[in-house]
């Protein structure tokens, strides 16, 4: 008897936390994709001297969160040819901003 009800308290122990972890991983994800919509035009994924298709993380939107600076436009390396370009608050809010493209391809002669 005891064995039955260490079983099954271990079972439904093992559901809830499953559940409790899905429920983790949804929010995860749409906290990630309001992000993601809420910074469209101030970050470009920059691909160099290829043609490949980008690999964004969703990841990323904590990054740019973490980067992004005041004044000036910062980049990260995500890998040895791709990098994210992260407007600065200042460009943002200028009356001239425009919003950049989700990526673009540049050619490493470019790169500044």
């Amino acid at each position: 008897m005891k064995k039955a009800l260490f079983t099954l308290l271990f079972l439904f122990s093992l559901f809830t936390s499953n559940l409790f972890a899905q429920h983790d991983a949804k929010q995860e994800t749409t906290r990630l994709m309001d992000l993601l919509n809420k910074f469209e035009g101030s970050y470009q994924v920059q691909i160099i001297d290829s043609r490949e298709l980008p690999a964004i993380p969703l990841s990323l939107m904590d990054t740019i969160v973490a980067k992004r600076d005041e004044n000036i436009t910062t980049y990260v390396w995500l890998k040895n040819n791709t990098r994210v370009k992260i407007l600065s608050l200042k460009e943002i809010q200028s009356p001239n901003y425009k919003g950049l493209k989700r990526v673009e391809y540049i050619s490493s002669t470019d790169l500044n």
